[in-house]
Protein backbone atom coordinates (compact mmCIF):
# COMPACT_ATOMS: atom_id res chain seq x y z
CA UNK A 1 0.00 0.00 0.00
CA UNK A 2 1.34 3.45 -0.92
CA UNK A 3 1.50 5.86 2.05
CA UNK A 4 0.68 9.58 1.89
CA UNK A 5 4.38 10.39 2.42
CA UNK A 6 5.37 8.11 -0.45
CA UNK A 7 2.76 9.71 -2.71
CA UNK A 8 4.02 13.21 -1.88
CA UNK A 9 7.60 12.12 -2.62
CA UNK A 10 6.48 10.56 -5.91
CA UNK A 11 4.68 13.77 -6.87
CA UNK A 12 7.85 15.79 -6.25
CA UNK A 13 9.89 13.31 -8.30
CA UNK A 14 7.28 13.49 -11.05
CA UNK A 15 7.63 17.27 -11.24
CA UNK A 16 11.45 17.02 -11.39
CA UNK A 17 11.58 14.64 -14.37
CA UNK A 18 12.50 16.44 -17.58
CA UNK A 19 11.90 14.68 -20.87
CA UNK A 20 13.57 15.35 -24.25
CA UNK A 21 11.67 17.88 -26.36
CA UNK A 22 10.84 15.25 -29.00
CA UNK A 23 9.26 13.03 -26.33
CA UNK A 24 7.31 15.97 -24.89
CA UNK A 25 5.97 16.73 -28.38
CA UNK A 26 4.77 13.15 -28.86
CA UNK A 27 3.00 12.85 -25.51
CA UNK A 28 1.43 16.24 -26.14
CA UNK A 29 -0.15 15.04 -29.38
CA UNK A 30 -3.86 14.17 -29.35
CA UNK A 31 -4.60 10.45 -29.20
CA UNK A 32 -7.34 8.23 -27.84
CA UNK A 33 -4.70 5.74 -26.67
CA UNK A 34 -3.23 5.51 -23.20
CA UNK A 35 0.37 6.76 -23.21
CA UNK A 36 3.33 5.89 -21.04
CA UNK A 37 7.04 6.47 -21.55
CA UNK A 38 10.05 4.37 -20.52
CA UNK A 39 13.51 5.98 -20.37
CA UNK A 40 16.83 4.39 -21.44
CA UNK A 41 17.23 3.04 -17.90
CA UNK A 42 13.91 1.13 -18.17
CA UNK A 43 12.16 3.53 -15.75
CA UNK A 44 8.62 4.77 -16.33
CA UNK A 45 8.92 8.56 -16.71
CA UNK A 46 5.41 9.40 -17.95
CA UNK A 47 2.03 7.78 -17.22
CA UNK A 48 -1.08 9.56 -18.43
CA UNK A 49 -4.68 9.58 -17.22
CA UNK A 50 -5.81 6.96 -19.75
CA UNK A 51 -3.09 4.58 -18.55
CA UNK A 52 -4.37 5.17 -15.01
CA UNK A 53 -7.94 4.38 -16.07
CA UNK A 54 -6.92 1.25 -17.98
CA UNK A 55 -4.77 -0.30 -15.24
CA UNK A 56 -5.94 1.38 -12.02
CA UNK A 57 -2.33 2.45 -11.33
CA UNK A 58 -1.79 6.13 -10.55
CA UNK A 59 1.05 8.18 -12.05
CA UNK A 60 2.25 9.18 -8.57
CA UNK A 61 2.98 5.56 -7.66
CA UNK A 62 4.31 4.52 -11.08
CA UNK A 63 6.64 7.24 -12.37
CA UNK A 64 10.26 6.63 -11.48
CA UNK A 65 9.87 2.86 -11.03
CA UNK A 66 11.33 0.18 -13.33
CA UNK A 67 8.80 -0.82 -15.98
CA UNK A 68 8.91 -4.51 -14.99
CA UNK A 69 7.80 -3.56 -11.47
CA UNK A 70 4.82 -1.60 -12.79
CA UNK A 71 3.38 -3.91 -15.45
CA UNK A 72 3.11 -7.62 -14.80
CA UNK A 73 1.59 -10.34 -16.93
CA UNK A 74 2.57 -11.86 -20.26
CA UNK A 75 2.60 -11.02 -23.93
CA UNK A 76 0.50 -12.73 -26.56
CA UNK A 77 2.13 -16.05 -27.42
CA UNK A 78 3.72 -16.36 -23.97
CA UNK A 79 6.70 -14.86 -22.19
CA UNK A 80 6.82 -12.37 -19.28
CA UNK A 81 6.40 -8.65 -19.88
CA UNK A 82 9.84 -7.90 -18.45
CA UNK A 83 11.38 -9.93 -21.30
CA UNK A 84 9.18 -8.06 -23.77
CA UNK A 85 10.31 -4.65 -22.51
CA UNK A 86 14.00 -5.62 -22.57
CA UNK A 87 13.57 -6.96 -26.13
CA UNK A 88 11.91 -3.74 -27.27
CA UNK A 89 14.77 -1.69 -25.79
CA UNK A 90 17.35 -3.91 -27.54
CA UNK A 91 15.59 -3.41 -30.87
CA UNK A 92 15.40 0.36 -30.31
CA UNK A 93 19.12 0.54 -29.46
CA UNK A 94 19.86 -1.42 -32.65
CA UNK A 95 17.86 1.06 -34.71
CA UNK A 96 15.05 -1.42 -35.43
CA UNK A 97 11.42 -0.28 -35.16
CA UNK A 98 9.74 -2.38 -32.41
CA UNK A 99 6.62 -4.20 -33.69
CA UNK A 100 3.20 -3.76 -32.10
CA UNK A 101 2.27 -6.48 -29.64
CA UNK A 102 -0.72 -7.74 -27.61
CA UNK A 103 -0.06 -7.91 -23.86
CA UNK A 104 -2.09 -9.57 -21.10
CA UNK A 105 -1.50 -7.15 -18.22
CA UNK A 106 -2.51 -7.31 -14.58
CA UNK A 107 -4.62 -4.46 -13.17
CA UNK A 108 -4.95 -3.08 -9.66
CA UNK A 109 -8.21 -5.00 -9.30
CA UNK A 110 -6.53 -8.41 -9.69
CA UNK A 111 -7.84 -8.91 -13.20
CA UNK A 112 -6.04 -9.56 -16.48
CA UNK A 113 -6.78 -7.34 -19.45
CA UNK A 114 -5.66 -7.67 -23.06
CA UNK A 115 -4.12 -4.50 -24.47
CA UNK A 116 -2.39 -3.75 -27.75
CA UNK A 117 0.78 -1.68 -27.53
CA UNK A 118 2.61 0.24 -30.25
CA UNK A 119 6.02 1.67 -29.44
CA UNK A 120 7.65 4.83 -30.79
CA UNK A 121 11.41 5.01 -30.23
CA UNK A 122 12.85 8.50 -29.69
CA UNK A 123 16.63 8.92 -29.68
CA UNK A 124 18.38 11.04 -27.06
CA UNK A 125 21.95 11.58 -25.86
CA UNK A 126 21.32 8.99 -23.13
CA UNK A 127 19.73 6.39 -25.41
CA UNK A 128 16.24 5.66 -26.74
CA UNK A 129 13.07 6.71 -24.94
CA UNK A 130 10.16 4.35 -25.63
CA UNK A 131 6.78 6.05 -26.05
CA UNK A 132 4.08 3.37 -25.62
CA UNK A 133 0.60 3.80 -27.10
CA UNK A 134 -1.69 1.36 -25.30
CA UNK A 135 -5.28 0.50 -26.26
CA UNK A 136 -7.85 -1.84 -24.70
CA UNK A 137 -8.56 -4.94 -26.86
CA UNK A 138 -10.18 -7.10 -24.16
CA UNK A 139 -13.54 -7.10 -25.93
CA UNK A 140 -11.90 -8.25 -29.17
CA UNK A 141 -10.36 -11.26 -27.41
CA UNK A 142 -13.65 -12.10 -25.70
CA UNK A 143 -15.49 -11.92 -29.05
CA UNK A 144 -12.91 -14.14 -30.74
CA UNK A 145 -13.11 -16.71 -27.96
CA UNK A 146 -16.90 -16.73 -28.19
CA UNK A 147 -16.69 -17.21 -31.97
CA UNK A 148 -14.28 -20.13 -31.54
CA UNK A 149 -16.66 -21.73 -29.06
CA UNK A 150 -19.60 -21.40 -31.45
CA UNK A 151 -17.56 -22.93 -34.27
CA UNK A 152 -16.63 -25.90 -32.10
CA UNK A 153 -20.26 -26.43 -31.13
CA UNK A 154 -21.51 -26.16 -34.72
CA UNK A 155 -18.86 -28.59 -35.93
CA UNK A 156 -19.84 -31.00 -33.16
CA UNK A 157 -16.30 -32.04 -32.49
CA UNK A 158 -12.95 -30.71 -31.37
CA UNK A 159 -9.93 -30.61 -33.61
CA UNK A 160 -8.46 -34.06 -34.15
CA UNK A 161 -5.62 -34.81 -31.72
CA UNK A 162 -2.07 -34.97 -32.98
CA UNK A 163 -0.69 -38.34 -34.07
CA UNK A 164 0.48 -40.45 -31.16
CA UNK A 165 3.99 -40.57 -32.65
CA UNK A 166 4.29 -36.80 -32.81
CA UNK A 167 7.42 -35.51 -31.00
CA UNK A 168 6.98 -33.20 -28.04
CA UNK A 169 7.99 -29.66 -28.97
CA UNK A 170 8.23 -26.83 -26.45
CA UNK A 171 5.69 -23.96 -26.68
CA UNK A 172 8.43 -21.71 -28.09
CA UNK A 173 9.41 -24.32 -30.69
CA UNK A 174 5.74 -24.61 -31.72
CA UNK A 175 5.61 -20.80 -32.16
CA UNK A 176 8.68 -20.95 -34.41
CA UNK A 177 7.21 -23.90 -36.34
CA UNK A 178 3.92 -22.09 -36.97
CA UNK A 179 5.73 -18.96 -38.17
CA UNK A 180 7.87 -21.08 -40.51
CA UNK A 181 4.64 -22.59 -41.85
CA UNK A 182 3.42 -19.03 -42.56
CA UNK A 183 6.49 -18.48 -44.71
CA UNK A 184 8.31 -16.23 -42.23
CA UNK A 185 12.09 -15.88 -42.51
CA UNK A 186 14.42 -16.21 -39.52
CA UNK A 187 14.76 -12.43 -39.39
CA UNK A 188 10.97 -11.96 -39.39
CA UNK A 189 10.59 -14.60 -36.65
CA UNK A 190 13.20 -12.74 -34.56
CA UNK A 191 11.14 -9.54 -34.79
CA UNK A 192 7.83 -11.31 -34.10
CA UNK A 193 9.09 -13.18 -31.01
CA UNK A 194 11.68 -10.64 -29.80
CA UNK A 195 14.46 -13.22 -30.03
CA UNK A 196 18.01 -13.11 -31.38
CA UNK A 197 18.87 -14.81 -34.68
CA UNK A 198 21.09 -17.29 -32.83
CA UNK A 199 18.20 -18.31 -30.57
CA UNK A 200 15.77 -18.73 -33.49
CA UNK A 201 18.30 -20.77 -35.48
CA UNK A 202 18.82 -23.02 -32.42
CA UNK A 203 15.04 -23.56 -32.23
CA UNK A 204 14.92 -24.41 -35.95
CA UNK A 205 17.73 -26.94 -35.56
CA UNK A 206 15.96 -28.53 -32.59
CA UNK A 207 12.71 -28.77 -34.60
CA UNK A 208 14.51 -30.45 -37.52
CA UNK A 209 16.16 -32.91 -35.14
CA UNK A 210 12.90 -33.71 -33.34
CA UNK A 211 11.09 -34.34 -36.62
CA UNK A 212 13.99 -36.22 -38.21
CA UNK A 213 14.03 -33.74 -41.09
CA UNK A 214 16.95 -32.45 -43.17
CA UNK A 215 15.32 -29.20 -44.29
CA UNK A 216 12.63 -26.76 -43.21
CA UNK A 217 10.37 -27.88 -46.06
CA UNK A 218 10.69 -31.51 -44.99
CA UNK A 219 10.05 -30.55 -41.37
CA UNK A 220 6.86 -28.67 -42.30
CA UNK A 221 5.62 -31.60 -44.41
CA UNK A 222 6.20 -34.04 -41.56
CA UNK A 223 4.61 -31.69 -39.03
CA UNK A 224 1.44 -31.50 -41.13
CA UNK A 225 1.40 -35.26 -41.68
CA UNK A 226 1.50 -36.06 -37.95
CA UNK A 227 -0.97 -33.33 -36.98
CA UNK A 228 1.33 -30.73 -35.42
CA UNK A 229 0.18 -28.25 -38.06
CA UNK A 230 -3.24 -27.92 -39.64
CA UNK A 231 -3.49 -27.87 -43.41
Amino acid sequence: MVTDTALQTAKRDLRRIRLPAAVEALIGARTADAVFVVDPGHRVVHWDARAESLTGLMAEEVVGRPCHEVLSGERGGGGPLCDYERSVMRLARAGVAPPACDLHVSTRWGQRRWVNVSVLSVESDDGPYLVHLMRDVQRTYETLEMARGLLRVSAGRERAPAHRDAPELSPRQMEVLRLLAEGKSVKEICAALFLSQATVRNHVRSILQALGAHSQLEALAKARKIGLLSD
